[in-house]
């Protein structure tokens, strides 16, 4: 009897619960991620902490930036924009973080907050606010795109035959040389090499460090380390000191190891030891359209970089910006718009011709210029990464620069050398900043300057193909356009020269008549046809005639010049009444011919007349603007 009540209770506790099994066999109760959580996050903050990004709601437009005219009003639109927005979005946030003592780093670019040391707890709170879009995991992943060794390197020297200095043998190869014979070194522009850091007093860099006056160094708006705030740059890898060097370095009288040596550098950390993440890039993008003092503060976009090298790639494998690269389109589309070119290497995946191996962000995207490897015998490199690109589908590399043997600084003294697309990169950011210099009306417009690099590579072709595109086309998925060409991107550049002038009447108050007179200059060796100057009637002016005959469309008068043969020259003018007194500024005219390579290139840089109250007051300058 006891048996059969103790079997009925066993038969009892079975129906109620199930057959008896050991704890190790029960499966866990599942715990999956708020739907706004990416599940790598979720996952990493399971039995600890996650680093994380949280994005806030919205994002700015920044498509009027493109039609600005200046570098400086399309950097501070973009800025401005993107700030503004980010305040609004994630000021609630950001309260809120702040009074749990919780780290944080405002990625204004991305309107977004990068958050250390996340559980999930707290993931669970942050998913559930209304301002919060998006929480994705903010992994570290090595980056450095390039290897380094260190031969005997005397073979990649070649004598310098403009003077008798010693350039690398890829300086040489791009053909800065030339330019620099023409008078263009790169003044006046700016790159931002964002990177494992710069080494900034070595003597080939030092010069062109923009913190550095001959005697004192500030670090302020020309740093910014966000893996530890160091307020000194440094380097922790040797990549980031040796990429700015085969930019912008020189150590006289020995060492042309830099393809725009009187351009300027500023700097950026974006890896830990050549590891980088999405939080990282960020911040080092948002540095170069907006730099900061050393410790993050005070953005300032009129001190923002003309042209960005990136010589790392953001890899996948767990990381949610790299596996899908949101976050590094947005942002390397901001920067298009605020003017800055973004150089990227192509990477180091071609493991001798697999195609579609440009396959990581920022090389990958549209809105980078990536380039390939070639050696000294203009052959592709081995590992140089094959198009198209794995995210578009569309050709890649852009472009291609020397990449194998290059000779460039080493982080704690002296030379070695650099083999990858990391290496090449540099060539390129570096031509582009003697295009800048040589036309300086060319500052902010990326497609332009991207244009015209690609259009004047020495074409390079291979026997082999990839996404369907031949490697006897051009461009092709092995080299893109070609070998670039600092002396061809110059000269094109300089085949016009547009000046203008404003002179004010001798009325000694208003209305006042306003005289604008436009020059165009040919500055090439053959005959431009077709060739027209055009401008928009500034705000603030009544137009009365275009004594040229030029022809009026109610915004913009247009004169047809004919063809201007070499060095000629040809102006025309118009008049206009201005009835208040204030500033009247020419901030579009323009100049294009048949056959140019990048029509709206010919902008003129913006002219200014102060327009007279009471008293009689001229105002006559006078810039030029080449393209």
């Amino acid at each position: 009897m006891k048996h059969k009540f103790l079997f009925s209770l066993f038969s009892v506790f079975v129906m109620m619960f199930g057959a008896w099994q050991p704890v190790s066999a029960i499966p866990r109760q599942s715990n999956p991620p708020p739907q706004n959580v990416a599940a790598q996050a979720w996952s990493a903050a399971e039995n600890g902490t996650a680093d994380v990004i949280v994005y806030g709601a919205g994002y700015p437009d920044l498509s009027p930036a493109r039609s600005l005219i200046t570098k400086e009003a399309k950097t501070k639109f973009v800025f401005d924009a993107l700030s503004a927005h980010a305040q609004s979005s994630l000021a609630a946030l950001r309260g809120a973080l702040t009074r749990r003592g919780v780290a944080f780093e405002a990625l204004w670019i991305i309107n977004a907050l990068a958050v250390k040391n996340a559980d999930q707890s707290l993931l669970r709170e942050l998913a559930a606010r209304p301002d919060v879009r998006q929480i994705d995991l903010d992994a570290k992943f090595s980056g450095v795109e390039g290897k380094m060794q260190n031969p005997a390197w005397s073979a990649y020297r070649k004598p310098f035959v403009f003077s008798p200095q010693t350039v690398t043998w890829g300086v040489d190869r791009v053909n800065a040389p030339l330019v620099w014979a023409m008078g263009y070194r790169g003044a006046g522009i700016v790159v931002a090499g964002l990177d494992t850091g710069i080494a900034w007093a070595h003597p080939a860099i030092k010069a062109e460090y923009r913190g550095w006056d001959g005697i004192t160094a500030t670090h302020d708006y020309n740093w910014f380390d966000p893996v530890a705030l160091s307020p000194i740059p440094l380097d922790d890898n040797r990549h980031g000191t040796h990429t700015i060097g085969t930019a912008v370095g020189q150590e006289l009288p020995t060492y042309q190891i830099g393809v725009a040596p009187d351009a300027k550098w500023i700097g950026c950390r974006n890896m830990d030891h050549g590891n980088g993440s999405v939080s990282l890039y960020a911040s080092c993008f948002q540095f170069s359209l907006a730099p900061t003092d050393v410790a993050g503060n005070a953005p300032n976009p009129a001190l923002a970089a003309d042209i960005t090298n990136n010589s790392w790639s953001c890899e996948s494998g767990g990381e949610v910006g790299c596996d899908n690269p949101t976050a590094l389109i947005t942002i390397t589309q901001a920067l298009r718009d605020a003017g800055i070119m973004v150089v990227s290497a192509a990477g180091n995946y071609g493991n001798n011709g697999v195609c579609s191996t440009v396959k990581y962000a920022p090389g990958m995207l549209d809105q980078s210029f990536a380039v390939g490897n070639i050696d000294s015998g203009n052959f592709i490199a081995a590992t140089s990464s094959r198009g198209p690109s794995s995210l578009t589908g569309n050709i890649k590399p852009n472009i291609s620069a020397p990449g194998t043997g290059v000779l460039s600084a080493l982080y704690t003294g002296g030379y070695f050398m650099g083999i990858g697309t990391s290496m090449a990169s540099p060539h390129v950011a570096g031509v582009a900043a003697l295009v800048m210099s040589a036309a300086p009306g060319l500052r902010g417009q990326v497609d332009e300057v991207e244009t015209l690099l690609e259009k004047t590579a020495t074409p390079l072709v291979v026997a082999e193909s990839c996404g369907g595109v031949s490697g006897y086309s051009i461009p092709n998925n092995t080299f893109g356009y070609g070998l670039v060409n600092a002396q061809a991107a110059v000269s094109e550049a300089l085949k016009a020269v547009i000046t203008a002038t404003i002179g004010l009447s001798s009325n000694i108050a208003v209305p006042v008549s306003v005289t604008f007179e436009m020059s165009v200059t040919n500055t090439s060796a053959v005959t431009l046809t077709d060739a027209q100057v055009s401008a928009a009637v500034p705000a603030g002016l009544v137009f009365n005639v275009a004594s040229d005959g030029g022809l009026f469309d109610g915004s913009r008068i247009t004169w047809g010049l004919g063809n201007l043969p070499p060095h000629a020259s040809a102006s025309v003018r118009f008049t206009g009444t201005a009835m208040l007194s204030g500033t009247l500024t020419l901030s579009d005219y323009r100049v294009s011919f048949a056959g140019m390579i990048a029509p709206s290139a010919g902008r003129g840089q913006p002219v200014m007349a102060h327009v007279p109250g009471l008293y009689k007051k001229l105002y006559l300058p006078i810039m030029r603007r080449s393209f």
